[in-house]
């Protein structure tokens, strides 16, 4: 006689086959969707030109070089002045095409009054939450949008976002919000006998003294 008891095994139930492959369908597919979306938001484009400014007054400087995530550029030459003005009243450069919002920004400038070189490599502030506010309440059909970029005769940095009226009597309207409030240039070399002859003409205008 078999005194030993047939041993009972429970089978763990599991769920079907098809709702773990409908359950890993819908994840897959959240998670492409939230993927999607945030390239969207990263590489929307905005209508904005560049407003660049120098100075302050008496202290020009010369930009060799102005650059955006080391791709895209804005001009060099001469800043005269405009670097303690906020917002900064200066001429416009059009990029000619819509770019999304900059994360760094990269300068190399001259400084004629100390005969200084200056470059920074600037991490700027994610403006993919401000950006579409700033728009929102400031219109293309009525304002002007520009990145407005500072670089003193000091070494300093400042960075903002100018919104103006297109067509207002006056400037009540305007909309200035700083980006990077300061910042400064690391010294650098460079060859200052190019622009020796520009710095005679300055010194011989009254706008600084010799710096020799």
């Amino acid at each position: 006689m078999n005194t030993h008891a047939t041993p009972y095994f429970h089978r763990a139930r599991c769920a079907p086959a098809s709702w773990q492959s409908s359950l890993l369908r819908l994840g897959l597919l959240l998670a492409l969707s939230i993927s999607v979306s945030a390239c969207k938001s990263e590489t929307r484009s905005h209508e904005f030109s560049l407003q660049t400014v120098g100075g302050p007054a008496g202290w020009p400087v010369w930009v060799e070089t102005l650059t955006f995530n080391d791709t895209w550029s804005g001009p060099n030459g001469d800043l005269l002045e405009g670097f303690d003005q906020q917002p900064p009243y200066s001429g416009t450069y059009s990029f000619g095409a819509p770019l999304p919002a900059p994360q760094t920004m990269q300068a190399r400038w001259f400084s004629y009054r100390t005969q200084t070189f200056y470059e920074i490599d600037l991490a700027l502030p994610d403006m993919l939450e401000s950006l579409p506010r700033w728009y929102r309440d400031y219109p293309l059909s009525r304002f002007h949008h520009a990145l407005t970029v500072g670089l003193s005769g000091h070494g300093e940095v400042q960075v903002g976002w100018h919104a103006w009226c297109r067509n207002c009597a006056d400037r009540s309207e305007d909309f200035y919000a700083p980006i990077v409030s300061t910042a400064r240039g690391e010294e650098a070399e460079g060859a200052t006998e190019r622009y020796r002859t520009r710095t005679q003409a300055f010194i011989d205008q009254g706008i600084f003294p010799s710096p020799w």
